[in-house]
């Protein structure tokens, strides 16, 4: 059969590579009365543009046409609207002289519009009232979750003043002055491993940091797990890695040919290599750990026999570089500083954050090993862990450096795997973790109500139908009211208690509702890809990395190239579709409400929150 579909609607691109493949093999043809026309010539590319693979060209036309075609729809609606307002239509009756076709066309309006009256009172407006207190309910649940942890943190670290951590032992290290052969035995062996895939900007700089930590070079290795594709980036680590060996340190550069299983892919075939040590520790390519990083954290799995890993808090390298990066940082900032802190005070389950700790080798072989089933393998292979009765340790006075993603693009993706992956995980794993027999019943129910149930799946749906449906409807049905408390008090508890753990947070209390609104849409939708296993759910995209070479030359000639590059790099935006149709829907409904309905209350939130939206689809959020 051949492709039907509408012309206007088929990409550019499918219809010459269609044409491709029939000049190449006619016989492909499921039509053999057409024969394919000889595609036209293209010119080559560019030798100074390198690429991987061919690249579907932007949508921008298509998704134009259809804001345009939306904006006709909703000018005309609010046209008509304020003609039946203003009288206009009954000026029109009066101009027409044939009384009789205005007295048909008028019976026949008047039906259609007392049908649609009686369907909207029997029918929508009651399923909208019940919607609301659904929708109200699980916002008070989500409260709940958030007043819980802010509590516990609040309580450990300004009222008990009592260090989480001090309920695990530690002894400090040899100083490093006075290692010597009698005591570098109380040195365990650690291997420091550097995932990484494509990451030319920082690939150099994390392995510079990883030989550069304070640890025996005897007892240590540091192992580059490269699933880099891009020549360049295999040159840059292995003259990094060449030079670090040339210096004595044990360095292993392993690759693959294949990307199977991405990042746990790469660390479970390496779990092989690495049978004599007893510790891992896992940096990222984006993150950059103090010279004594180890010393500060490994005494905590040599003395305490049950701990499984030890996680240190996140801080930010470009964490004020612009309005997107800032409102990432207070939401980090409460996972991380808030939940993170809470869960190890409370002794409940806290997952690893991907990077930046350090596992027992014993503790991974024993929970399964590393898993490619999610696209959260930190978050899978802790709560595997837990379940065999692991514990876990956060250390909040120790961090490390990384960097924020700068490019709203990369943003969208990795808050696409991060909402999607807990959704799979959880799909999988609800069973084993009723069946844990090392896990109370209350931490059970923790683990699916609150972790889970609250955090990762009843959060996006309160933020995508509460705010981003319910709130412009009512708008422009006034017979439905949201509760004032689900409208304004519980949204004012929630946003508070997240901007609390960012020093100066306060004074971006509204944008970041406004941002975080505006992610409503990959939020719910990787969410719900998670939970119905939809074909995009085990899509993982490298977030993107300008790293701090750019800031090391800022100063100098090359520094200014490479800004010259990112500069063209940024100008090269793309169009997101679902954002700007709902950036229309919330003008449309900010302003029929205000000019119809009188509701200046909801007016002025959706006009703010449909201008971000328009903001958001146009790509424009990078530089502000």
């Amino acid at each position: 059969m051949t492709d039907r579909t509408w012309p206007w609607l088929r990409p550019r691109h499918h219809e010459d590579e269609h044409r491709r493949l029939l000049a190449e093999d006619p016989a492909e043809s499921s039509s053999p009365r057409r024969q394919p026309r000889t595609p036209r010539a293209q010119p080559p590319p560019s030798s100074s543009v390198s690429s991987v693979g061919p690249s579907a060209p932007p949508n921008r036309r298509r998704w134009g046409r259809l804001v345009v075609g939306v904006a006709w729809i909703v000018a005309g609606a609010i046209a008509l609207v304020y003609a039946a307002r203003s009288g206009h239509l009954d000026r029109a009756r009066a101009a027409l002289k044939d009384e009789e076709s205005w007295r048909r066309v008028t019976e026949h309006v008047n039906s259609f519009a007392l049908l649609a009256l009686e369907f909207r009172w029997l029918v929508v407006i009651p399923f909208l009232r019940v919607f609301v207190m659904i929708c109200a309910l699980m916002s008070a649940l989500v409260a709940a979750d958030r007043i819980f942890h802010f509590y516990v943190a609040l309580y450990w670290r300004w009222v008990s003043r009592v260090d989480p951590k001090s309920k695990w032992r530690f002894e400090p290290l040899p100083e490093p002055g006075s290692v010597s052969a009698e005591n570098v035995k109380d040195f365990p062996n650690v291997v420091v491993q550097l995932p990484m895939f494509n990451e030319k900007e920082v690939c150099q700089a994390i392995i510079d940091a990883a030989c550069q930590l304070d640890w025996p070079k005897s007892r240590m290795m540091v192992q580059v797990l490269d699933d880099s594709t891009c020549a360049e980036t295999r040159r840059r680590i292995e003259d990094k890695v060449f030079e670090h060996r040339e210096r004595g340190v044990n360095v292993q550069h392993r690759t693959r040919t294949n990307r199977g299983g991405y990042k746990a892919g790469a660390m479970n075939d390496a779990m092989g290599d690495i049978e004599q040590f007893d510790h891992c520790a896992v940096f990222d390519a984006d993150f950059d750990p103090a010279p004594d990083f180890l010393r500060r954290t490994v005494p905590y799995l040599t003395h305490n026999p049950k701990v499984g890993f030890v996680q240190a808090r996140w801080v930010y390298s470009n964490g004020t570089e612009s309005l997107l990066t800032r409102v990432q940082g207070i939401s980090l900032n409460y996972h991380i500083r808030c939940e993170q802190y809470a869960r190890h005070a409370a002794g409940l389950f806290f997952n690893f954050n991907g990077t930046a700790g350090v596992w027992r080798r014993k503790c991974i072989v024993d929970s399964g090993g590393w898993n490619c089933r999610t696209t959260v393998e930190d978050m899978d292979l802790s709560l595997r862990a837990y379940l065999r009765g692991w514990r876990f340790v956060f250390l909040d006075d120790v961090t490390c450096l990384n960097e924020i993603p700068a490019q709203y693009g990369a943003y969208r993706k990795q808050q696409h795997r991060w909402s999607c992956g807990p959704m799979q995980l959880w799909r999988q794993a609800i069973v084993d973790v009723w069946n844990a027999k090392d896990v109370p019943l209350a931490k059970k129910l923790y683990l699916n109500v609150f972790f889970f149930g609250t955090r990762m799946f009843a959060t996006h749906l309160v933020s995508f139908f509460l705010y981003g449906c319910l709130i412009p409807i009512c708008a422009t049905a006034p017979e439905v009211a949201i509760p004032f408390w689900a409208l304004v008090y519980m949204p004012l508890l929630i946003t508070l208690s997240t901007v609390w753990f960012t020093p100066g947070g306060w004074v971006y209390f509204v944008p970041y509702v406004l941002y975080e609104n505006a992610m409503m849409i990959v939020k719910t939708t990787a969410m719900c890809a998670g939970l119905l296993q939809w074909s995009n759910a085990h899509e993982w995209v490298v977030t993107a990395k300008l790293g701090k070479f750019v800031d090391k030359v800022a100063h100098s000639k090359v520094g200014q190239i490479v800004k010259t590059a990112v500069a063209k790099r940024v100008k090269k935006r793309n169009v997101y579709g679902k954002e700007l149709v709902m950036g229309i829907f919330f003008l449309t409904c900010a302003a029929y409400g205000s000019a119809v309905n009188d509701m200046w209350q909801y007016g002025v939130f959706l006009l703010m929150q449909g201008c971000v939206f328009i903001a958001f689809g146009l790509d424009y959020v990078d530089s502000a």
